[in-house]
């Protein structure tokens, strides 16, 4: 009976696949071809990976979509787009990280304005996560050659899938040596210095909030993998910057000196209790 059931899905989606004039939204509205790109049904990856198919997929989850269109153009769509971008199937993976016009087409996410749609921010960040864990040198040397990505970053790291986005890029990194140069390029780039200076009286909330809780990140993540790996010779720079007596000096500043916020005092004491934590191994 089950099999009966997954032979007949099968057979409406290859044929359905077979017709000359298929549309991409048209077998987006089929129930099953999540499931089945999951399974790596091949005529529907071939057809999703034609280069037309897969640049609408990621214009849907980085575009604002028409206020006045339909409700299938507005959510279902970039949802089920999403879906297949991340359904870690290696097919697709391998388009995404191999096509440097659809990554800019993502990246382009980030420069688009000043603030970003929170649902699609969160579509653009899990595609980014699987491709930082799946496609880790294409993707973490795509963004090293970007000269605003820091900037990015922290203009945009009120908004939560965006605090998440950097920390996939701590975590998600496998290889010792390559995470090892994402962190010391990421305290090149003045990272942790320049998240203290969004824990202040003149940002918001969502700012305060979001930039304490990736340094709070970064220290835990950073003891745990000195503790892990104690042969390890070259230093944590992105812990060594947070410790340093200027740091923490700037961080007070900003929680006491001039115009006072009770989110900033919050943020901040976050930081210190976090610095302050004893060190132990799990």
């Amino acid at each position: 009976m089950f099999w009966k059931f997954d032979l007949h899905t099968s057979s409406h989606l290859d044929t359905l696949l077979e017709k000359e004039d298929l549309s991409l939204p048209e077998l987006l509205d089929e129930e099953d071809v999540l499931q089945e790109c999951k399974v790596v049904n091949r005529k529907l990856l071939d057809f999703l990976l034609q280069p037309p198919h897969l640049q609408a997929m990621v214009a849907w989850v980085t575009q604002e979509p028409p206020a006045s269109g339909e409700e299938r153009l507005r959510y279902k769509y970039p949802s089920v787009a999403c879906e297949i971008l991340t359904s870690d199937v290696p097919q697709i993976n391998d388009a995404l990280g191999a096509d440097e016009s659809l990554l800019n087409r993502l990246y382009g996410f980030l420069q688009s304005g000043d603030s970003l749609n929170p649902l699609l921010a969160s579509f653009f960040s899990k595609v980014m996560g699987i491709l930082i864990n799946r496609k880790t040198d294409q993707l973490v040397s795509f963004l090293r050659k970007k000269d605003d990505f820091v900037d990015l970053l922290l203009r945009h790291i009120g908004t939560s899938a965006i605090m998440d986005l950097l920390l996939r890029l701590l975590t998600c990194v496998e290889r010792p040596q390559l995470r090892q140069d994402v962190f010391n390029w990421l305290n090149e780039e003045k990272i942790v210095q320049r998240l203290i200076e969004q824990i202040h009286p003149s940002k918001d909330d969502n700012q305060h909030s979001n930039a304490s809780q990736s340094l709070c990140d970064i220290i835990r993540l950073s003891r745990e993998q000195m503790i892990q790996g104690q042969d390890s010779t070259e230093p944590d720079q992105l812990l060594a910057t947070l410790e340093k007596q200027e740091t923490i000096e700037q961080l007070l500043s900003n929680m006491f000196e001039g115009e006072q916020s009770q989110s900033v005092l919050v943020s901040g004491i976050q930081v210190l209790l976090t610095l302050l934590e004893p060190r132990r191994p799990r």
